[in-house]
């Protein structure tokens, strides 16, 4: 039995949102001290919806987190791992994605340190025009489906 006659997609269409999903995921998790919040979210502008990425931009300015980010010069590195398909609509999907980001801080005292985390999350990819975008993501444990 082909399982794809009884989903509203297609194994195209699916790895072609988990490519997406991806891309978004190392773009979210990866970031400089030195781009504006323009420029963060520029690099994911095509893989997410206009109301995530204004949220996205908001975000990363935040006056706070901004500063401290600067400060301390850091940067990030990020990947994911997709682990479930969380849920699935007509037109949306939900994936349970693993994060990971090494992160370096350099402050004003010279030595630099690093760290590495991860966590889990839900991703919600909505169909848009003749592809993909993000519309949502929070942490797995929050819900998203």
């Amino acid at each position: 039995m082909n399982i794809y006659q009884l989903l509203p997609f297609s194994q195209a269409d699916l790895t072609e949102a988990a490519g997406v999903v991806r891309r978004f995921c190392s773009g979210y998790a990866t970031y400089s001290y030195t781009e504006s919040a323009g420029s963060y979210v520029g690099r994911m502008r095509s893989l997410v919806t206009s109301e995530l990425a204004a949220t996205l931009a908001q975000d990363y300015a935040t006056a706070g987190v901004a500063q401290t980010r600067t400060q301390q010069k850091q940067t990030a590195t990020g990947s994911c791992a997709i682990t479930a398909l969380r849920a699935f609509g007509a037109s949306s999907l939900t994936f349970l994605v693993t994060l990971s980001q090494k992160t370096s801080s350099t402050p004003q005292s010279g030595t630099t340190t690093a760290h590495t985390a991860s966590g889990d999350y839900a991703v919600t990819i909505a169909r848009s025009g003749s592809g993909w975008q993000v519309n949502d993501i929070q942490l797995a444990s929050a819900g998203n489906s």
